[in-house]
């Protein structure tokens, strides 16, 4: 019987800390996605601060744009496929050649998409 009321307890706490976990802010996802590019790029205090717009601008578009279409998943994935190319065209203005490509090796890498013709949709990594 304690060991059903404990159980009952702990899914019950578990419930409910999950039910309060508040949403992250625009603001909070943009800092730590240029937190993560800061250190992986070695960004330049002024790359910082307009990476960071890029980021916000990018994450308050696809918010709206979760809103606008979110009976239409064909519009918004048409939505946001042209914020994120518009996203790394400003990123490519502010990035160096350098840290573009490796922005990019590393966004094809997370997103398994191949990065030479003929893998077959396996990332090159993938050890069997």
């Amino acid at each position: 019987m304690k060991r059903i009321i404990f159980l009952l307890a702990l899914a019950f706490t578990t419930f409910t800390s999950q039910a309060q976990t508040p949403a992250v802010t625009p603001e909070a996802r943009a800092k730590a996605m240029t937190s993560t590019m800061t250190q992986h790029l070695k960004l330049n205090p002024a790359q910082v601060n307009k990476v960071t717009a890029i980021n916000l601008t990018s994450i308050q578009q696809l918010e709206q744009a979760k809103k606008d279409h979110k009976n239409n998943p064909r519009q918004l994935k048409a939505t946001m496929d042209l914020i994120s190319a518009t996203r790394l065209e400003s990123l490519k203005g502010v990035l160096s050649v350098t840290q573009f490509q490796h922005y990019q090796q590393q966004r094809e890498r997370k997103l398994g998409i191949p990065s030479q013709a003929g893998t077959g949709g396996v990332p090159e990594q993938y050890n069997n």
